[in-house]
């Protein structure tokens, strides 16, 4: 009788314990979000992402790396919950922003893998905006 609602249960249980795990797992191999003033006083946050744990020649690697920097530019430019317009657009603009720029790393680096050019130990990428 309670069979089909614990599976239920369990089954979502289990999706978001998955979701989360990845999550985590993405937001740990990134490094603490830098924030720094240029010489004309605008402020840039950036934070560092590794890949060379990956196989940017096969479309898992970039996939992985597409989700890590994702995760790095929420980070840098944090999360809206109930907040004016602007600010709201101003968040999109950031995250377009470090999206942008992620995805022409991306390429590079895909570049770079299927030259068969091998990555330095420590490698990363700056996500910032």
């Amino acid at each position: 009788m309670f069979a089909p609602a614990t599976a239920s249960i369990f089954t979502r249980t289990l999706a978001a314990a998955g979701a989360a795990a990845v999550l985590f797992s993405a937001s740990v191999q990134a490094s603490p979000v830098k924030t720094v003033e240029t010489a004309n006083g605008r402020i840039v946050r950036s934070v560092e992402v590794p890949f060379v744990d990956l196989d940017l020649a096969s479309a898992e690697g970039v996939a992985a790396l597409e989700s890590r920097l994702k995760v790095a530019s929420q980070q840098v430019c944090g999360v809206t919950e109930r907040v004016p317009l602007q600010q709201q657009m101003d968040h999109q603009a950031c995250i377009a922003d470090t999206m942008a720029s992620s995805k022409r790393a991306i390429v590079t680096l895909v570049a770079r893998a299927e030259a068969g050019d091998r990555f330095k130990a420590g490698e990363r990428i700056a996500v910032g905006s």
